[in-house]
């Protein structure tokens, strides 16, 4: 275990606490005491220690993505024509993605074109209409109040005439402009990749589009990063700027270094499927959180490559626990005197048992003990606990 690493155990058992909590009562400001509604939650030193477990609970599994995704957009109004590219393809700036069908849109320009032209033919309609009647206008030479209604009327058709030629010509402008729109879809009907990356993902009927409507999303390469995911439980006990390392699967001498940089709470993910992430946590159908590290150098590392994080930057070597017993040392307690002890299950109530301490060992923050063993229910100290409360050894609903 690696000095930094060990608020990974220390989450799961501040979590466990957080059971004691709920049922004593602390929250709302009752005594716990000897209170039967009280329960304390423990677990075996081995399992504390990870002697029984498969993995360590301080290494978790990464994936090495693009230190960005991007989203390329269909649109929905228009139809597929062709699709160039495969999931897995590496593609850079202007690789040709897609394409759509412009068989509608030269229909439509087609037909704008007689639109026009009968706009233009009614214009020219309107520009003779307006001749004649401006002929008729001037033959009136007189003054008297049948000339002047005369007028009157002439006047009114020619400006109603300007008012259709007008309203026609606007209408021409619309259409021009409907053409215009058409011709650049035409010629950007083949869309093109706008960075370099491998495309991970192409949406169909039974690969559904993203959240953001994406078509196809794409893992820029210009930068890698290593995507991890944690559980509800301790996903507090990671840190933003936290250092990590990172250790090849196939090769455990070959390690990358790099730093938390995200963790996204806001994009939660139901999951009853650990053998992917894996580690972190045994408890494989709680919610996971993605977080995100961003490496020093990626030097030897390829899109898609699975990796070891652990978490801290420490050459300090790994320490076997199956070979004694030991214990991390915030999971011990003082009394007045200053002696140390635990606190352990005795047949479902908590009770102090006297310890020993011997060896310490700073990097892992672990001491070799005696007057325990592996098999003790010990439970994560708090002030609030006293002799004779219940245990419990199981999460409710496990």
């Amino acid at each position: 275990m690696k000095k930094k690493v060990i608020a990974i155990v220390l989450a799961a058992i501040i979590a466990a606490a957080g059971i004691f909590v709920w049922k004593s009562g602390i929250i709302s400001g009752g005594a716990t005491g000897s209170d039967d509604s009280a329960e304390v939650y423990v677990m075996s030193l081995s399992d504390i220690m990870g002697t029984n477990s498969g993995y360590s609970t301080n290494v978790f599994m990464g994936v090495v993505e693009g230190q960005e995704s991007t989203g390329i957009t269909k649109s929905s109004d228009r139809e597929l024509d062709q699709l160039f590219v495969s999931e897995g393809d590496t593609v850079t700036v202007g690789t040709p993605l897609f394409s759509y069908k412009t068989d509608s849109l030269v229909s439509e320009n087609t037909q704008y074109g007689f639109e026009i032209e009968g706009y233009n033919l009614s214009i020219a309609d309107y520009n003779n209409d307006i001749t004649k009647t401006q002929a008729e206008l001037d033959k009136i030479k007189g003054n008297t109040d049948e000339d002047k209604t005369k007028k009157e009327e002439l006047t009114n058709q020619i400006n109603s005439l300007n008012t259709d030629i007008a309203i026609a010509q606007n209408n021409i402008e619309m259409v021009n402009a409907k053409i215009e729109a058409n011709n650049n879809k035409i010629a950007n009907s083949t869309v093109t990749s706008t960075v370099d990356g491998t495309i991970t993902k192409i949406a169909d009927d039974t690969n559904p589009y993203t959240t953001d409507g994406s078509f196809i999303t794409i893992l820029a390469s210009k930068e890698m990063r290593v995507k991890g995911q944690i559980n509800e439980q301790n996903v507090w006990a990671i840190n933003v700027d936290e250092p990590v390392t990172l250790r090849s699967r196939v090769d455990s001498s070959q390690t990358w270094k790099g730093t938390i940089t995200k963790i996204d709470t806001e994009s939660k993910q139901e999951s009853n499927d650990s053998s992917y992430y894996g580690g972190g946590s045994s408890d494989s159908s709680s919610t996971k959180y993605p977080f995100y590290i961003t490496l020093e150098n990626s030097e030897g590392l390829m899109m898609g490559q699975h990796l070891y994080i652990e978490l801290g930057q420490t050459d300090a070597p790994e320490m076997d626990f199956t070979d004694g017993t030991y214990l991390y040392d915030y999971y011990i307690a003082y009394d007045e005197e200053g002696n140390p002890f635990v606190w352990a299950d005795n047949k479902g109530r908590l009770t102090k048992v006297p310890i020993e301490l011997g060896d310490y060992y700073e990097e892992q923050m672990v001491y070799s003990v005696s007057g325990i063993d592996n098999d003790t229910l010990i439970a994560f100290p708090m002030e609030d606990y006293s002799e004779g409360m219940k245990t419990v050894s199981e999460y409710e609903g496990e």
